[in-house]
Order: structure tokens, then sequence, then C-alpha cells
């Protein structure tokens, strides 16, 4: 009976240190800052990349850009461009852009577009974990801040015991989430997502150089343009 009652003071205690509509607050604030800061697409890639932050790329099958490019190679040389069509990758953007290159009409144009993709991926992988990067450097000034409005609120109410304890309580809260957010919440997504982008836009890259490369040795060059310079007039008799 006395541990029930024991556990019982301990949730009553742990759950002193919780006030949802403080917390949301806080988490509000931090949030519409971080998206602000970061731009409008942030907010939407910084919450779809959370589900695959957890785990590494090509941790299960060991894929790596080498190992990519020999596969590439490989398959040219066995079966040509059109067993490329047949080739994937566990990054689907590697895949789309082996399929593109079988589609392609000359390296200039799938150059273009190749490099203009990668811009696009890189930059996306980026501001998500460039949001979080904002989240962890907002969220202890956001809860400084509720603790500068809880200690003016204090100051306010004078030496009234009942009415010291709630700003009190909202001046120690605010920092407490605000630091709490920051370390254990924003900064470890943070660190998560930018080692996947660094992995992932390094295989992307080195990959998409390797087909570049393909594209300018393999694909046939359409027959130029010749110019006939015009036949002298003859001069008017």
């Amino acid at each position: 009976m006395d541990m029930m009652f024991g556990n019982s003071d301990t949730l009553g205690k742990f759950g002193q240190l919780f006030d949802p509509v403080i917390f949301g607050l806080v988490l509000g604030c931090v949030l519409i800052l971080a998206w602000v800061q970061s731009g409008k697409s942030s907010l939407a890639l910084a919450f779809a990349a959370l589900p695959r932050c957890g785990r590494e790329p090509f941790s299960e099958s060991g894929e790596n850009a080498t190992f990519m490019c020999r596969r590439i190679d490989f398959v040219l040389r066995e079966q040509g461009f059109i067993g490329l069509e047949r080739l994937h990758s566990e990054d689907h953007f590697i895949t789309r852009m082996i399929g593109e290159l079988v589609n392609a009409k000359d390296a200039k144009t799938f150059e273009e577009w190749a490099r203009m993709q990668c811009h696009i991926a890189k930059k996306k992988q980026d501001m998500a974990e460039s949001y979080w990067n904002a989240a962890s450097e907002i969220a202890p000034a956001i809860g400084l801040i509720g603790t500068i409005i809880g200690l003016i609120q204090l100051f306010a109410t004078g030496i009234d015991p009942l009415k010291m304890g709630p700003a009190m309580s909202f001046t120690l809260l605010t920092s407490l989430y605000g630091m709490f957010i920051s370390h254990i919440i924003a900064f470890p997504i943070h660190m998560r997502l930018k080692a996947r982008a660094e992995i992932l836009n390094a295989y992307r890259a080195a990959v998409a150089e390797h087909l570049i490369a393909i594209a300018k040795r393999e694909l046939v060059i359409l027959t130029p343009v010749h110019f006939s310079p015009a036949k002298p007039l003859r001069a008017a008799h």
C-alpha cells in the first residue's frame, strides 16, 4: 500500500511539471517561428522527413555510390541501354534519373535536367534539417520570453502568496519547456536529418555525375547542321 501511495505521489508531482496549455503555447510559437525563418515549404518537409530520420539510408542493402556506379556500368556493358530500364536503386531519385537517361535525346539536355534535379533534391533535404536546427535555436528564446513575462506578472502581484503561485509556475515552466523542446526534441532530430542528408546528397551527386559522363559518351549525337555558303551571284549583264 505504501508503494502504491508512493507511486501516486510521484505521478502527482510529475503531473505538476506538465501543463498542456503552456507546453502547447511554447511549442506552437517555436514551430511557427522556425517555419518563418526556414521558408514556406519547410514545415511540410520537416514533418514529412520524421518517419525516415530514425534509420540510415541504405542501412539494410548496404548500397553506396561506388556499388551503384559499377552496377550501371555492368548492365550497360552486358545489356545496353535497354537493360538500364530494369535497373533499380534503393533511392527512388536515382531510379528516376536512370530512367531519364534511357529516354534522353542528347547529353546536354540530360545534363541540365540532372543537375537541376540534384539541386532541388539537395535543397529539400537541407531545408528539412535546417528547420529543426532553427527550432532548437528558437526554443530557449521562447522559454526565456515566457520567463520574463512570468516575472513581470510576479512583481505586479506584490507579495500576495495566492497570486504569486501561478505566476511563478508560468515563469519556471516556460523555461523548462523551451529547454526540453530544444535539447530533447528538435536538436536530436536535426542531427539525425543532417547525417541522413549528407549521405543522400553525396550518394546522389556521385551517381548523377557518373550518369552524366555516360550520357556524354554513349548518347547518339544528333546530326549537325552543315552550313553551305550561298553561291556567288552572277554579275548582271
